[in-house]
């Protein structure tokens, strides 16, 4: 079948918004999940989940190789992905329905989350309080279980032409060195193409001892993202 506009991926990696709400469906999360330890959101992007999950008394930490720059140019940026986004939204309003102005309906809740994170950048960057570090997968740069959840949206399985299985299974190796837990979503890329490795991939993690399984969730930013992948490391043996 040929590849149309309103089938086709986005293309290049985006630095995106996703507010808390979509963070708690996409990724199946409670509250007492988010308080039982320390939470890595790996990539942050300019989502305001940190800053809601230390709103609620917990920590976290977001990471992204777009914050090693000054929130002015986080800002540039975010303002041209934005432009992106709602261009490719707005060939699909099957999957992305549009509000009154005709734009992505969840456009202005993207743009909240994304201002709620550049204050707290901003604050970050003044007050150096370690809430946002630039950092790229498959490298981390935290000690063993560092956190007891991490999170990851958007990055893996979403850009499959950018990162091969080996490149997944480092990334993913990493988060389950640092994380007691791992989140992932979506198990498939912007057009809705399941990751074609993603058996041979929780193969292989199974053989690590990790124990594997999926969460059926519902998104608010596409209906038909359905699915996360959980991993949780084995137990640390007795001494």
């Amino acid at each position: 079948m040929p590849c149309t506009a309103a089938s086709s991926p986005i293309g290049d990696i985006i630095i995106s918004a996703r507010p808390a709400d979509d963070y708690l469906a996409q990724f199946a999360l409670t509250e007492p999940d988010l308080l039982r330890g320390p939470v890595l959101d790996c990539p942050g992007g300019a989502s305001d989940f940190g800053v809601h999950v230390r709103a609620l008394g917990g920590r976290a930490v977001s990471v992204d190789p777009a914050y090693g720059v000054p929130p002015e140019h986080v800002d540039q940026r975010l303002r041209a992905d934005f432009h992106r986004v709602t261009a490719w939204t707005a060939t699909r309003p099957d999957r992305f329905p549009p509000g009154p102005d005709g734009r992505w309906q969840r456009l202005p809740r993207w743009q909240s989350a994304a201002q709620t994170f550049l204050d707290d950048y901003r604050r970050d960057r003044d007050e150096a309080t370690g809430h946002y570090l630039p950092a790229l997968l498959p490298t981390l740069p935290f000690p063993d279980r560092a956190f007891a959840l991490a999170t990851s949206g958007f990055l893996l399985f979403t850009y499959p032409d950018h990162f091969d299985l080996a490149f997944h299974l480092r990334a993913l190796r990493e988060l389950l060195r640092v994380a007691d837990e791992v989140r992932v979503h979506p198990l498939n890329d912007s057009a809705r193409t399941p990751y074609p490795r993603l058996d041979a991939l929780c193969d292989t993690l199974r053989a690590d001892g990790v124990h594997v399984d999926t969460l059926a969730v519902e998104s608010p930013t596409d209906r038909h993202d359905t699915h996360s992948l959980r991993l949780r490391r084995p137990a640390p043996r007795a001494a």
